[in-house]
């Protein structure tokens, strides 16, 4: 991977987390808002549902922001771009598709299969 490549799976990387932090803080906003309204029965359970969705939200983004901000570490100590599962080198095209991946395709693949595998029959 050249430095110029590096460097645009950097400034992307970075981009990310922004705009995660960006959405974070218009939920923020969102929730303020709710919260400051008059709320009837009705709009109470809207709020709790909306509430739910917006706890899963922030646990999907602080996962990502973690990803992101290993990768970031891992192109400080020159460990980008490695698959944790095998070792080899992450073709480019799945970096630039997702720049925070941590497994090649192959391992990825074989990650899922074994999350989705029902536990055996005694």
């Amino acid at each position: 991977m050249s430095a110029q490549e590096l460097d645009l799976l950097k400034e992307k990387l970075i981009t990310m987390r922004q705009d995660i932090f960006r959405c974070l803080q218009h939920l923020d906003d969102g929730w303020q808002e709710l919260a400051e309204k008059d709320i009837e029965r009705e709009e109470e359970a809207q709020k709790a549902e909306l509430s739910e969705l917006y706890a899963q939200l922030d646990e999907r983004q602080k996962e990502e922001i973690e990803a992101i901000d290993d990768a970031l570490v891992k192109m400080a100590t020159l460990q980008y771009g490695k698959c944790e599962g095998c070792a080899k080198q992450i073709p480019l095209p799945r970096l630039q598709a997702l720049p925070a991946a941590r497994l090649c395709l192959a391992c990825s693949a074989r990650d899922e299969e074994q999350k989705n595998i029902p536990p055996a029959l005694p």
